[in-house]
């Protein structure tokens, strides 16, 4: 309260008020204030809402009490869905704005609702977003209109992009901001699970755009929620909207400060009393307390709590994806709960780490769309007789060498790629279809097209989809899937890669050896530990290119001429090193003692020591908070139910619900129930069981759909299509509507049903097995096409 009101005449909202605790303590921040401010006074100058007719009741009374004498004790607390209260910025006329308050009379009053408020406060419900299909009795009704009246601003334009998956605190959050002043605060406790990025992405968005973000708290030794299973966070918030230079410059410039208690509240705020002297003590403890916080402009620690200061424009730019223009999130959580030596490495060798993306390029391998089609063993090149043109290539000597392909880093074990541990060999054919007459690639590709290859989204893509272009391998590799070791690689053979890892390219071909050998230290395992995301099944984390481009590196341009030449010796000895688990390379005995392989731990010296000047025992909290990062990770999958998790450790019902969350439950369910049930319905399309993927052929009376000895006849191409598309979204009968329409939303469908398939291969790429791969594909069409 002491952070969100500012003048003792400002108007404050409670949106979800409950019993009124906070309008309560709202009520004595005012009266410490100024004591003269009479019952009346402060009164019209608090705000409540809240669904439930008894919590409503109960804030009345609370509010009332504080001085029975009143003649016009009549707290503002309205029964209302905080969704239906109309934005100040919309024009509704005051007798609309007009309800009528409870007090502790029969009699009620008349009054009008402010358009906007100084301050927001509260401790709003915590919903999970499979919990409010039953809000208000009312189900998905519901909330699909109350998530737009929350995202959508006066004007109908969307205000916030917030994941399904969002509790329904996100939605206070977002509708709330609609009610504050330019300058008003906001100071909600609420569920601290958006600070991940993939989960609260949009919220963070919606933050960095609309607000100076002043402090996100959170505890280390307490919970603030009653309910066990729900960590929490304290957040504040100054609005500053606009997107001229004033408003978005005091945005970028804000520091924000991610506040990490290490002892209870109450050791920092004596607990609410009812004597007048204790209480005005409390309130200078607590005016200390934020002072405290707000003066901490870097990183500050110590025994009771610690203090990161972010600027807001690199938080923006941090989960700001250049190449799809939009914001997509950060893990903002690593600011509160990273251990304590990563924190003191920030701050000790700010000025020598910088992101990886000023010195290097980051690019994924090749995304085939059928990796089955493309990348062959030899013996199954040969037992084809295919053309050695179209799976070996000649070097800069004119000797014809291999495509070599990196199908899975697990095929890597030494920090220097070697092609003889490689089984696959990649298809690179760049010639059109007449020039391929003649030769046996042609009937491989013939082959490939009745498989329906052809027909993938990214296969579709291209103008011969055989054709990969011209493909130059570069830098070295970083997986894009992590399980317990730092599987770092130098492609010094120039071997293909595919899309499972990224190819680094230093921009400056010197730097290649010291950010390769950075990216392979266990520091490089700390800051992949805390940028990492997304558990696949195993304990598996995932890397997103944005993650790699900005995970800390050395800086090579702080690097002098000794220590160059120290990494450069290292590699040149033990450039046949073998990457093993790092509970292999590292080990912590029985008596706490830390030992480390000899190769690993050489290289950290030259890292930690020599270029970032860390002492022993910070080097050693790094090997110590590797270990317990990457063992919790794997820890908490084990404790999951294992019942989904396939025998390659794939998490099916967990990467079925990455894909849906990103497509969107019943998507082409709800097209299938707008756009086809509503028309008239000339007769029912029952698939048979297709022995190959079905293609359309002209036949003399029409169209046919047809896989194997199976098939349908349809009048129109139109026809066939249409079905063909439900067919490959998992349907197995479908309604038949008139050519006309189908006409109309076949454009429509089409684009629905790629762009599920491309949501999908983006996300199984890294899975090798197509049978798990069609069950994830069979569980995400399930969902994508549900019906009401």
């Amino acid at each position: 309260m002491a952070f969100s009101l500012k003048e003792e005449n400002d108007l404050v909202f409670d949106p979800g008020c409950g019993a009124g605790t906070f309008l309560r303590r709202a009520y004595h921040w005012k009266k410490l204030q100024n004591s003269f401010l009479t019952h009346e006074d402060i009164l019209p100058t608090l705000w409540g809402n809240d669904i439930d007719k008894f919590a409503v009741g109960l804030a009345t009374i609370n509010l009332a009490i504080a001085d029975l004498r009143s003649a016009e004790n009549y707290p503002r607390v309205i029964q209302k869905d905080f969704f239906a209260w109309q934005p100040g910025a919309v024009e509704i006329s005051e007798q609309k704005r007009k309800v009528f308050l409870q007090g502790l009379g029969k009699e009620n009053k008349e009054t009008v609702i402010p358009k906007y408020f100084d301050a927001i406060v509260g401790n709003p419900p915590y919903t999970r977003q499979e919990e409010m299909d039953n809000l208000a009795g009312k189900g998905e009704e519901y909330k699909d209109n109350l998530i737009k009246a929350a995202v959508l601003d006066e004007g109908g334009r969307s205000y916030a992009r917030l994941s399904k998956r969002a509790g329904l605190y996100a939605y206070f959050f977002v509708h709330g901001t609609k009610f504050l002043k330019q300058g008003g605060r906001f100071g909600f406790i609420v569920s601290n699970s958006w600070l991940d990025a993939d989960y609260g992405k949009g919220l963070q968005e919606h933050f960095l755009k609309h607000y100076k973000i002043k402090a996100i708290i959170e505890s280390k030794v307490e919970r603030w929620f009653s309910e066990a299973d729900i960590n929490t966070c304290l957040v504040l918030l100054e609005k500053c909207e606009g997107e001229n230079n004033g408003p978005k410059k005091e945005r970028e410039e804000n520091l924000v400060r991610f506040v990490t208690l290490k002892k209870p509240l109450s050791s920092f705020i004596p607990k609410a009393s009812r004597i007048f002297e204790e209480t005005v003590e409390r309130k200078a403890v607590v005016e200390k307390f934020w002072q405290n916080i707000f003066s901490k402009t870097s990183v500050f620690e110590n025994d009771d709590l610690r203090v990161f200061a972010k600027n807001q424009k690199e938080l923006l730019e941090e989960g700001w994806d250049e190449e799809k223009k939009e914001y997509i999130g950060s893990k903002w959580e690593k600011f509160l709960r990273a251990p304590e030596i990563y924190f003191k490495i920030l701050e000790k060798a700010k000025d020598k780490l910088i992101p990886l993306k000023e010195v290097a390029d980051v690019r994924f391998g090749i995304k085939t769309g059928a990796n089955e089609f493309f990348y062959l063993t030899e013996e199954e090149i040969k037992r084809r007789e295919i053309e050695e043109e179209f799976w070996m290539h000649q070097d800069e000597n004119g000797q014809w060498i291999p495509n070599y392909v990196i199908k899975s880093p697990k095929e890597c074990r030494t920090i220097t790629v070697k092609p003889e541990d490689l089984q696959y060999r990649v298809l690179l054919i760049h010639k059109d279809r007449d020039q391929l007459r003649g030769k046996r690639i042609l009937d491989y590709i013939r082959e490939g097209e009745s498989q329906g290859y052809n027909e993938r989204p990214t296969c579709a893509s291209r103008k011969n989809w055989w054709d990969l272009g011209e493909i130059f391998p570069l830098g070295f590799l970083y997986p894009m899937i992590h399980n317990d070791r730092q599987a770092i690689f130098a492609n010094l053979a120039e071997v293909f890669v595919d899309h499972n890892l990224f190819e680094v390219k230093p921009k400056n071909k010197e730097d290649f050896e010291s950010l390769c050998l950075f990216c392979a230290s266990s520091l490089s395992i700390l800051f992949r530990e805390l940028g990492g995301r997304v558990n696949l099944g195993e304990g598996a984390l995932k890397t997103e290119g944005m993650d790699l481009e900005r995970m800390p590196v050395i800086n090579p341009l702080q690097l002098d001429a000794r220590q160059k030449k120290l990494l450069h010796q290292w590699f040149i000895k033990n450039n046949n090193w073998e990457i093993k688990s790092i509970f292999t390379e590292v080990i912590e005995d029985e008596n706490k003692e830390i030992k480390v392989e000899e190769k690993r731990r050489s290289l950290d010296l030259i890292i930690m020591k020599d270029i970032l000047d860390l002492e022993e025992d910070e080097i050693t909290f790094v090997y110590r908070e590797v270990l317990r990062l990457v063992k919790n990770r794997l820890n908490r999958a084990e404790s999951t139910d294992r019942k989904n998790i396939t025998p390659q450790g794939i998490d099916l019902k967990l990467l079925a619900k990455t894909i849906i969350d990103k497509v969107g439950t019943g998507k082409l369910g709800k097209f299938y129930q707008n756009k086809v049930l509503g028309c008239e319905i000339l007769k029912k399309v029952v698939f048979p069981d297709f022995e190959i993927v079905p293609k359309i052929n002209q036949t003399l009376m029409g169209f046919r759909l047809e896989g194997g000895k199976e098939g349908l006849d349809f009048e129109s191409e139109e026809e066939a299509e249409y079905c063909l598309v439900f067919w490959q979204a998992g349907y197995r009968e479908v309604e038949l509507v008139d050519r006309e329409t189908i006409k109309k939303i076949l454009p429509e469908l089409k684009k629905i049903i790629d762009e599920v398939k491309e949501i999908i291969l983006y996300y199984t790429e890294g899975v090798l097995d197509n049978k798990v791969i069609g069950q994830v594909e069979h569980l995400v069409w399930q969902e994508v096409s549900k019906i009401g």
